[in-house]
């Protein structure tokens, strides 16, 4: 069982994937004790780590990294969430060179420039398997999408996730001042199943 209060132990370097989107990704994805994950722009190594503790201990997560400082910081995170034998870490511009592995069923794309990766996502994946772009701005949305259904994707939701805590007390119920609101988009894709052909543009909400 993924034990949450890992995540104050683990180092943080750039920003990392909070406990509240990498929950969504999983939940979306149906992801499963078994699967094969490749993450990337592991940053700190922080989602690396919590799909890491859901495929074990018979599936993996491939992490890549372009930056070395930040390599090592996923790779001495995921030996302290005692991970090192499920996810495998790697220094590798991945846009210029691609992944290794194929018949994934996720990969997660968290980088600013996601949507040029997604060809070789599309490559990488089963057919079926998801893709989850984590996209702090409206503008890089409408580029990955854009960019996802040029390269056979077909699109899934893209949403926000917002939470709001309340203090429950003796003399009344009421939200906090404040909560844990906007950090980014996850916009979900899907590689087509056999016999499925994917959506060819994005498509328009009714009454617009």
């Amino acid at each position: 069982m993924f034990n949450p209060s890992i995540w104050k132990k683990l180092r943080r370097g750039p920003q990392v994937i909070l406990l509240k989107d990498a929950a969504m990704i999983s939940a979306l994805t149906g992801l499963q004790s078994g699967d094969r994950v490749i993450d990337c722009g592991a940053g700190s190594g922080f989602l690396s780590c919590y799909l890491g503790s859901i495929v074990a201990p018979s599936g993996k997560v491939f992490s890549y990294e372009k930056r070395e400082e930040f390599q090592k910081l996923t790779e001495a995170n995921v030996k302290k969430a005692g991970l090192d034998s499920v996810v495998r870490v790697s220094l590798r511009d991945v846009i210029a060179e691609g992944f290794d592995e194929k018949d994934v069923d996720l990969v997660t794309l968290d980088m600013g420039d996601s949507s040029l990766a997604l060809p070789h996502a599309f490559s990488s994946l089963k057919a079926g398997g998801f893709c989850a772009g984590y996209l702090p701005h409206a503008e890089q949305v409408q580029t990955f999408v854009k960019a996802a259904l040029a390269a056979g994707f077909e699109q899934g939701e893209t949403i926000e996730v917002i939470v709001r805590p309340m203090l429950v007390r003796e003399r009344g119920f009421r939200p906090e001042n404040s909560g844990l609101l906007h950090t980014a988009y996850l916009s979900f894709l899907r590689k087509p199943r056999a016999g499925h052909s994917p959506v060819s543009a994005m498509p328009v909400s009714k009454g617009t």
